[in-house]
């Protein structure tokens, strides 16, 4: 089986997932954000985590060059994903925009709104989850809102084939809840790469 990769987006967080997903039996290869569009993802990786940073979509200084950046997600084939910044850099590359919002440094309770989503298996109708962040996203044209919280109105979301998802939280310091999460993305990876393409 090809490792998992794990886009590192300049994140101290990196570690955390990487030894999360390595206590669910899976192995994580980590690159850096300026390899990505070189990397061969159909080839080398099973499934795609895409980190937060802490670079900011709505400085007009840097939008557009950390934009391009992320160009490898209109490429991708296989599961992916994103965290925090990663959650954003999907929903722009699809058309959503940005905004500068209430800083959020503390846990936060998040809504589901689609609990029957594979992605959401096993959990209960809102949940408390760790957040770093102060921007955030509209819903991109046809994906699905899976969560929202009284800050952010795009807390989760998932692509109509779900193969894209986008977390604005971080499920990899968020405990056992956010343990589950990756075990049900890793469970939509599988899936995914057992039906015939």
């Amino acid at each position: 089986m090809r490792a998992w990769t794990v886009i590192d987006c300049n994140s101290q967080k990196v570690p955390n997932i990487v030894q999360t997903l390595a206590t669910l039996g899976i192995t994580a290869e980590s690159i850096l954000l300026e390899q990505a569009n070189d990397h061969d993802f159909k080839c080398q990786s099973e499934a795609v985590v895409i980190s937060g940073g802490a670079r900011l979509f709505t400085d007009p200084a840097i939008h557009q060059t950390l934009l391009e950046q992320f160009a490898f997600i209109d490429h991708l084939t296989i599961p992916v994903l994103g965290i925090c910044l990663g959650h954003q850099a999907i929903a722009l590359r699809h058309g959503a925009d940005v905004y500068l919002g209430k800083e959020r440094r503390e846990r936060e309770m998040v809504d589901l709104l689609d609990k029957q989503h594979p992605l959401l298996a096993d959990f209960d109708s809102s949940v408390n989850v760790a957040t770093d962040h102060c921007e955030g996203v509209t819903l991109p044209e046809n994906f699905r809102l899976l969560g929202r919280s009284a800050h952010y109105g795009v807390e989760i979301m998932a692509c109509p084939a779900d193969r894209q998802f986008g977390v604005q939280f971080h499920p990899e310091i968020s405990g056992a809840l956010g343990d589950r999460l990756f075990q049900n993305f890793a469970r939509i990876a599988s899936a995914f790469h057992r039906l015939p393409h």
